[in-house]
């Protein structure tokens, strides 16, 4: 890397701080290479597994939204039964 005009005596180049380059830089799209000792996303029990743990976050959203709801109702209820006298 080239020197900073303003400042000469530091330089720009990453790796005298202990930074990698670009190109060995992690991956976010999970390996490139098979049997690097990540699981493959054809391995149809975890797909049994991440399958089984949408259901249960479905289910758990379901039933707040029934609670939720519920208690609207107990408060709408409570304030007619005040409003009018029931």
């Amino acid at each position: 890397m080239e020197k900073s005009k303003s400042f000469p005596e530091y330089s720009c180049s990453y790796t005298e701080f202990g930074f990698r380059d670009r190109s060995s830089s992690y991956n976010f799209n999970g390996p490139t290479q098979k049997g690097t000792g990540f699981i493959t996303s054809d391995d149809p029990e975890l797909k049994r597994k991440k399958r089984i743990k949408a259901y249960n976050v479905l289910t758990a959203e379901g039933k707040l939204k029934t609670s939720v709801r519920n208690s609207f109702k107990w408060i709408k209820n409570k304030f007619s039964d005040i409003r009018y006298g029931v």
